[in-house]
């Protein structure tokens, strides 16, 4: 899916100290937990929730995660979060994400996951046709 559609979501991250190591710069491990707030909202504005999911005894696991730093954020930066559906797959989805500064074109990193619908054994599972509409572009 293209990422300038009206089915991604941006949010704003303001960089606070515990999130930046000794010389104020985010610290790589940061970026899962800016990429969960990401991944959250979009689920908001796709319209679902987890506990839609987990109500048809599903489950998401992340299979894959990609992170690639770019230049650094700061202590007391804002940065932007944006996030879209890449690809959806028989029983996974793919999403995409970039992180810029509020006001900038900089680039601060950009990412992408794939998570997998899986069943109580943890196995794999196909998407649902009520979750499929909402992730796929109409």
């Amino acid at each position: 899916m293209d990422k300038n559609s009206r089915r991604s979501v941006t949010i704003e991250l303001p960089i606070m100290s515990f999130e930046t190591d000794y010389q104020g710069i985010v610290n790589n491990t940061e970026f899962i937990r800016f990429l969960e707030r990401v991944r959250y909202a979009l689920s908001k504005k796709l319209g679902f929730s987890f506990k839609q999911v987990r109500s048809a005894k599903l489950w998401t696991v992340m299979a894959h995660v990609e992170i690639n730093y770019i230049s650094p954020g700061r202590f007391e930066d804002v940065m932007q979060g944006k996030g879209w559906v890449e690809k959806v797959g028989k029983s996974s989805v793919t999403l995409g994400y970039e992180f810029k500064l509020k006001g900038a074109t900089r680039l601060i990193a950009d990412a992408r996951q794939v998570l997998v619908f899986v069943n109580r054994q943890l196995k794999p599972t196909p998407i649902p046709p009520s979750i499929r509409r909402r992730l796929s572009p109409k």
